[in-house]
């Protein structure tokens, strides 16, 4: 009888395990060889604009903006058990801020490196940052509080930028019910002049109302750590923390041909160009997210996330805010 019972719980403690670890929330999660898994996201977000100088310019230092539309879709590909393909992309709707598009693009792979058998694995990962599928877009425009200031007013979330992650995560799963990880990882983007900008608020003689530039390279790195607890079979829930450092934008030349605007105006408009150089946007978010999930069926999960985030910037950030929230849902299958 009590080898009957060790048996049993033996099997229990398996068949936990293995759920653990291909729960769509977990995550180490990584789809077997075959397997497609599809993760759609609907969130809202709540936004209050803080008082940097960018803010102040527009007239927007605290105002108010909800609702704010999210959604998102990720897919991936288990190639083998340890080898994995995938894709996300997001998009951002926000009306009372007259700015949408998407927010977010990765196509790349990832590989198990090291898998244990006390449930210890380390993957490496590198994906294509598709932030130049659409222009960078803007206008450039007079200030409403201090009139000969100009302003620049972001119409969407795009960097207009090609570019590559390359990071690292690292995880164990403890007493098969606990599971802890962390990654980093770092984007280089490369410079170029897919954007559009209404610069006609300038009056320029000869200018076209829409010009673009050469917008330079950059670095910028994310990390986090998650943790992770399966309380019962069905249902899960995770704690986690992520940095995001957004590079500074800046400017290194006009684009488009100039030639038919009279010299001291061109002299003027090069003056401003001199001025962007250094667009003093950067900025770095803080996000603490919590996220609950429930396991309908084998191949069928809803999830209820919720994100917080504190952020920094310097004094022309346009992304900075006193209040950022985010609510939402996620339906997670496995075909």
């Amino acid at each position: 009888m009590k080898k009957i019972l060790g048996f049993a719980v033996a099997v229990a403690a398996m068949t936990t395990s293995a759920m653990a670890a291909k729960n769509m929330e977990n995550p180490l999660y990584m789809p077997y060889g075959g397997e497609l898994y599809s993760k759609t996201s609907f969130g809202v977000m709540y936004k209050k604009t803080d008082d940097t100088l960018s803010q102040i310019l527009r007239n927007t230092d605290g105002n108010y903006e909800f609702p704010i539309w999210r959604p998102m879709q990720e897919l991936g590909f288990g190639i083998t058990d340890r080898w994995m393909v995938h894709g996300v992309a997001g998009y951002t709707h926000d009306a009372d801020a007259d700015r949408k598009g998407f927010h977010l693009g990765r196509l790349g792979t990832t590989y198990r490196v090291i898998k244990t058998s006390d449930d210890f694995v380390w993957d490496l990962y590198g994906d294509f940052h598709l932030g130049g599928i659409e222009k960078m877009r803007g206008a450039l425009k007079e200030s409403e509080t201090t009139p000969g200031e100009y302003v620049f007013h972001y119409k969407n979330y795009s960097n207009g930028r090609w570019g590559a992650h390359v990071g690292t995560k690292v995880g164990k799963t403890w007493s098969s019910r606990v599971t802890t990880s962390g990654f980093v990882e770092v984007l280089r983007t490369w410079g170029n002049h897919n954007n559009e900008i209404d610069v006609s608020a300038l009056g320029f003689p000869g200018l076209p109302d829409k010009m673009s530039v050469d917008i330079s390279s950059t670095w910028e790195i994310n990390a986090g750590a998650n943790v992770f607890y399966q309380m019962t079979d069905a249902w899960s829930g995770g704690l986690g923390f992520r940095y995001n450092h957004h590079a500074e934008n800046g400017l290194e030349d006009i684009h488009t041909d100039i030639s038919s605007v009279p010299e001291p105006y061109k002299t003027g408009l090069k003056n401003m160009l001199n001025e962007y150089k250094h667009m003093h946007d950067r900025f770095d978010e803080y996000i603490l997210n919590l996220t609950l999930a429930y396991q309908i069926s084998d191949g069928f999960q809803v999830a209820a996330y919720f994100e917080d985030t504190l952020d920094k910037g310097d004094r022309l950030s346009a992304n900075t805010t006193d209040i950022k929230v985010e609510a939402g849902l996620r339906l997670n299958v496995v075909f």
